[in-house]
């Protein structure tokens, strides 16, 4: 259908008569070319010269969709635009390109999200000019909560002779089941369409993506990573998809990294070189990805920062399965995360901070409260209707971008009795997808039962889901370990919390700040003056606690102080140590010390300068969701 545009716009461009000199070979030339600044000039000049000119607002109608990404003034233009051509409905063909104005407000009014409005233009198109474009209505059907009559219309139009509209039907039938979670029937129908569009050689970066989103769903990791990476080789700057963001989420809920940065750099690459219209639609999206992997690697003040920045500026979902309160969930569940974070960093900081510093720790420590008071009211009142609780519960949903790892602390958001009873419900469950959840919710229960300090009740649940979580889930790994090692440890299993506690920093270094959890540890020093207040000031911090399990050392050799922490069998899991000559006095050297081996071992050992985390955030403009053919 989109392939059509360019012709129909040849064909049914008005003559010059109709718009005085205009040369409108040379304005399609502009529009086709993208020299939208230019094309923009044009329509001024035609508006100045006559401000009715149906022409004038026509163009720039365009220049703000495609080149400003201005919906609402593109809307404004283009509705000018076409009631000055239907006031003279007998020579509509004759004067203007009636129909390019539709097509144009037809793709305008769903980004907008004017699903009513859609559905009439694609009616007034086949009315006018005989042209069947109703296959794209079953997006709009889907949105709009019409799931019956959108597949039927969809499988009347999946049986097409008609090559675009068959792929179309395809695409959003796949998208229609993914939404309802029937997972098997969507990935069955994006493999139709896959397999007939490499047997055609026209592999899109979308259909391997939306693909790629339904192989996710059903656990199957190596599938959709192998899709997305396919995808990555088709790219076309019209495409609603950047597979590098799923990319990225996929990498880092994996723990693998290093490559999720790359994604990134990739992911704002991919953007920049897409149309405007795209590069807006996916602004909000592709810096929340971003936030997430910055929250992984221990950069998580900075992913606050990007995070605050997009909180008034969500992105519209026209062209995406997702709806604009499932958007705004997980958008606040994430800088829910990262407040958090940011609390448990400041409360760690007191633990060494000098006196003069105190009073703006505790302002800021009263402000992160409020906000996260707003933001839990907030999200309360969005999952009030029972399906959005069950929604954001289950894993891998349809629509969702929480990454698993970070999914189970939205308890936190919600009092435990509500999680819990529907937790339980999901639980007792049959099938197929009660199966596959399974693990997943059985963390998520295990984690609610030890914030009710239930520990007996919850480690059966934990255990099981350590045995039949898959392995790839290696953040979410980590997350359940150090919940196992809590639980353990209340009940008085020492040694085992021990192994499971090693397990979860392993895994992950920031878990513990992420659960607010402390490290039991043995205390040890030589006895120097800096050695005795390094071990005062960590003995404040709320990460570590005197138990058995670690051994957390501190002396003074060399001219450098330096504390390790390890295993009771010797082996040293960090350590970190600086130079006593560059302090006037034990203090300052116990606080940089202090500082340094939270920042060791509470982080992986990744370190990025300030050039590297602003590449990251692609400040330039730059889920779970499928997204339209």
């Amino acid at each position: 259908m989109r392939r059509l545009l360019p012709i129909l716009l040849l064909l049914t461009l008005c003559s010059g008569s109709a718009a005085g000199d205009l040369d409108l070979k040379v304005v399609k030339d502009l529009i086709d070319t993208g020299r939208f600044v230019r094309l923009r000039e044009i329509a001024e000049q035609e508006l100045r010269s006559d401000k009715n000119s149906a022409v004038g607002n026509y163009l720039m109608g365009v220049a703000m969709y495609r080149g400003e990404t201005n919906l609402p003034l593109a809307y404004h233009y283009l509705g000018r635009a076409r009631a000055l051509v239907e006031r003279d409905s007998f020579v509509i063909m004759d004067t203007f390109p009636h129909m390019n104005i539709l097509l144009e407000m037809e793709r305008v009014v769903r980004e907008m999200e004017k699903y009513e409005e859609h559905l009439d233009i694609i009616e007034e198109i086949s009315l006018w000019f005989g042209f069947d474009f109703h296959v794209s209505t079953g997006w709009t059907l889907m949105k709009m909560g019409r799931y019956d009559e959108a597949r039927s219309l969809l499988l009347r139009y999946a049986d097409s002779e008609d090559p675009e509209n068959r792929f179309s039907a395809l695409n959003t039938l796949g998208a229609l089941e993914h939404m309802l979670e029937n997972y098997e029937e969507s990935f069955h129908w994006f493999t139709v369409l896959k397999t007939e569009l490499a047997g055609r050689g026209n592999l899109s970066a979308t259909v391997l993506k939306n693909r790629a989103e339904a192989a996710w769903s059903l656990l199957r990791f190596n599938e959709a990573e192998s899709d997305l990476l396919l995808a990555a080789k088709y790219f076309h700057p019209g495409s609603y998809s950047n597979p590098w963001r799923s990319l990225v989420l996929l990498y880092t809920g994996e723990g693998r990294l290093s490559e999720g940065l790359s994604a990134v750099r990739e992911m704002h690459q991919w953007n920049r070189r897409s149309s405007p219209v795209i590069e807006q639609q996916h602004w909000n999206d592709c810096r929340q990805a971003v936030a997430i992997l910055l929250m992984a690697v221990g950069y998580d003040d900075k992913a606050l920062e990007i995070l605050r920045v997009i909180l008034n500026r969500p992105d519209r979902r026209g062209a995406t399965s997702s709806s604009t309160e499932q958007s705004e969930i997980e958008l606040l569940h994430l800088y829910r995360e990262a407040l958090r974070l940011r609390r448990e960093r400041l409360r760690e900081e007191a633990s060494w901070a000098e006196i003069a510093s105190r009073p703006a720790t505790v302002l800021e420590r009263l402000k992160i409260a409020r906000e996260l008071w707003v933001v839990d009211r907030r999200l309360n009142a969005l999952l009030m209707p029972r399906d959005r609780l069950s929604w954001i519960l289950r894993p891998y949903t349809s629509n969702s971008i929480s990454t698993e790892w970070l999914r189970p602390g939205l308890r936190g958001a919600l009092r435990n009795g509500p999680v819990l009873a529907e937790l339980t419900s999901l639980l007792a469950r049959s099938g197929v997808t009660a199966d596959r959840e399974r693990p997943y919710l059985q963390s998520a229960l295990g984690e609610t039962l030890s914030a009710k300090a239930d520990y007996a009740a919850a480690l059966p649940y934990l255990l099981s889901a350590r045995a039949e979580l898959p392995m790839e889930e290696v953040l979410l790994r980590a997350r359940l370990e150090a919940l196992i090692a809590r639980a353990y440890e209340r009940r008085g299993d020492l040694e085992s919390a021990a192994v499971a506690y090693r397990n979860a920093i392993e895994r992950d270094p920031g878990v513990l700040r992420s659960l607010d959890f402390s490290l039991p540890v043995i205390f040890a020093d030589d006895g120097s003056a800096a050695a005795r207040e390094a071990v005062r000031f960590l003995g404040k911090s709320p990460r570590f606690h005197k138990g058995y399990g670690f051994l957390l050392s501190v002396e003074t050799a060399g001219g450098r102080l330096t504390a390790r922490l390890s295993g009771l069998d010797g082996s040293t899991l960090t350590q970190a140590s600086v130079s006593g000559d560059e302090f006037s006095g034990p203090k300052p050297a116990a606080r940089m010390l202090s500082r340094e081996i939270h920042r060791r071992a509470f982080a992986p050992k990744i370190d990025l300068s300030q050039s590297d985390i602003n590449s990251l955030d692609g400040a330039t403009i730059t889920g779970s969701t499928v997204d339209f053919f």
